[in-house]
Formats: structure tokens, C-alpha cells, sequence
């Protein structure tokens, strides 16, 4: 399941605020990084079976400066605009209806003193079971001063954190930073040492293949000439008997 969280919040207390139900729960610390800047929330130590991720890296990913994202949630409503949040709220979802209508008045008119009154588009990433009502909720009452929809979706939440790095404790950071300096470790003495190696060993390898190549082409021929050797004797013994058997006949 995905989950995404505001990760700019300006204290430690109002992230546990906003995220931890219950004031004793243990919260632990996510963070992904992101040029060189720390992207990080505090959620319970808890919620494991969530892959999280970062709405403003999300933003930041897909709109350009000065756009408006919408993110709702099962009892989230959050505002981005220009990739940071400028407006949070929890909905109840036994009066879903009455919270967000509340909260999209709010957005169209933050909306509009941020445009000067032109809205051209808001974006927006549902993430409930409620999407299709939620959707069409937003979508009447964030119409411009022509009554045309501006409201749009940025696309489905499973598609779009594709391309984003999930949010890590600092076990799983840990973890993925040894495998990523092994990897990296591995690499170099390929090319600085592995190769050389590898090298060498081939051609030691062709070196004595070609020795016992050799060494048996000469056993074979040593064991030729040893066989014509004794043909040789062989007939040049029965050439001699036969010479002498003449002599003595002669005789």
C-alpha cells in the first residue's frame, strides 16, 4: 500500500501532531534525501506495511514552480503549492462531505489570492476509497469565475512515486548504504584488480591447455616412431635369419 506525507513541516511537534493519533505512540523517523537536502517525517513505529513516500518530492517531480496540488487522503487533506504545504487538515470521515467542501473553499481562496483571481489549474492526488465522489466533489467547487473545471488529476498514486525514492528508517538506510558500498567496492577492483586477474588466469589457462595439446601430439608421435622402430627391427631380424639360413645351405 502507498502512502504519501508532508515532509516540511517546520517542527517535530506539529509533524507528531498531525501524524501520531495517540500522544504515547512511538514515532520513529523516515527520510529519503533528494539534491543533497533531507526530506523527513516522523510517523508510528508502527506502520510498517506501507511503503511511503514524500508529496512535496512528488510535486517537485511533476509540476513546474507555482502550481497548486491537492492530495486527499482516508483523513487527509493537504495543499501544496510551489512543492510545499501551505494548508493541512484532518477529515472525519463520518462527515467527509462537510470537511472537504470546507477545505476545497479554502483552496480556491488561497487559490486565487495566490493568482490575483485567475485560476488556471489545480491538481489533485486521491488516495481513498472514496476517490470517484471526492473527485467530483473537488472538481464543482473549484471552478474559475467562467464556471470551467480546473481542477485535474496528476494521474494515478501507484504510477506516479514510480520514479521516487521511498522514504527509509535508518535500519533500512543503513542496509541499502553497505549494499551500495559493496556494489560500488565490487566494481572498482573489477576494473582495477578483477579483470587483471581474470585476464591472467585465461591466459595461464590457454597456456597449459597448449602444453598438454603439445605434449600429446609428441607422446603420439613418439609412440609411432617407437612402433616403426621395432617393425624395423622386426624385419631387419628376419631379413638377417633369413640371410644366414643361406649361408649355411650353401655350405
Amino acid at each position: 500500500m502507498v502512502r504519501l506525507v508532508i515532509t516540511d513541516f517546520a517542527t517535530k511537534e506539529q509533524n507528531e501532531t498531525f501524524y501520531l493519533n495517540d500522544e504515547f505512540a512511538s514515532s520513529q523517523n523516515m527520510f529519503t534525501y533528494n539534491s543533497f537536502k533531507k526530506y523527513s517525517v516522523f510517523l508510528s513505529r508502527y506502520e510498517t506495511t506501507e511503503e511511503v513516500f514524500s508529496l512535496n518530492l512528488l510535486s517537485k517531480k511533476y509540476l513546474e514552480k507555482n502550481q497548486f496540488l491537492i492530495h486527499i487522503a482516508e483523513n487527509e487533506y493537504v495543499i501544496l503549492f510551489n512543492h510545499k504545504t501551505v494548508y493541512s487538515a484532518k477529515i472525519n470521515q463520518n462527515f467527509i462531505t462537510d470537511d472537504m467542501i470546507k477545505s476545497i473553499l479554502i483552496t480556491k481562496h488561497i487559490a486565487m489570492l495566490s493568482s490575483g483571481g485567475a485560476i488556471e489549474n489545480i491538481y489533485y492526488v486521491i488516495n481513498s476509497k472514496y476517490k470517484s465522489a471526492i473527485e467530483n466533489i473537488l472538481k464543482q467547487n473549484t471552478k474559475n469565475e467562467k464556471n470551467e473545471v480546473v481542477a485535474k488529476s496528476l494521474g494515478e498514486i501507484n504510477d506516479l512515486v514510480k520514479p521516487l525514492n521511498e522514504l527509509d528508517t535508518f535500519k533500512s538506510h543503513t542496509t541499502k548504504m553497505f549494499y551500495s558500498i559493496f556494489l560500488i567496492g565490487f566494481i572498482l577492483w573489477t576494473i582495477f584488480f578483477g579483470l587483471d586477474f581474470a585476464t591472467a588466469k585465461l591466459f595461464e589457462q590457454q597456456s597449459l591447455d597448449n602444453v598438454n595439446q603439445e605434449i600429446k601430439i609428441e607422446t603420439q608421435l613418439a609412440k609411432r616412431q617407437q612402433t616403426l622402430l621395432d617393425n624395423s627391427e622386426k624385419k631387419y631380424k628376419e631379413l638377417t635369419d633369413c640371410i644366414s639360413t643361406n649361408k649355411e645351405v650353401s655350405k
